[in-house]
């Protein structure tokens, strides 16, 4: 039987459909486990890693874990604010709705240093 190769490409992201299969079925830790151990594979772009870090903080909101929820979409800000493949708005604008949902998980469960960093981030960007 011959073996189908995939292009390079699909076989990079091949993880994300199994991340999202695993949502699926609500294991939201082992998709988040996943989707973190990929987060530094070669050829990655860095438009992927944001979004990939998003996903990761719903994974842990989803299981109420608002903790590592905030931490996940605090990186994700940060790494719209250094993605290249961006446009500065559109870096903006997703650092900014990245940092108010990590901002509203710090809130959540009273993390005042991380309410603090955050409110610095986000009301430190220039307006889109």
């Amino acid at each position: 039987m011959r073996q189908v190769r995939l292009p390079k490409s699909e076989q990079r992201m091949g993880f994300v459909s199994e991340a999202m299969l695993l949502m699926k079925m609500n294991s939201f830790e082992a998709a988040a486990k996943m989707l973190e151990s990929h987060l530094n594979d070669a050829g990655l772009k860095s438009s992927a890693k944001v979004g990939i870090m998003s996903w990761i903080s719903e994974c842990y909101l989803k299981r109420n874990d608002k903790e590592q929820a905030a931490k996940w979409a605090e990186q994700a800000g940060k790494a719209a604010l250094a993605c290249t493949g961006m446009s500065n708005e559109e870096r903006t604008r997703r650092a900014r709705e990245e940092f108010e949902r990590a901002l509203g998980y710090y809130e959540a469960i009273n993390d005042v240093t991380g309410m603090g960093r955050l409110a610095t981030l986000k009301y430190g960007l220039h307006p889109s």
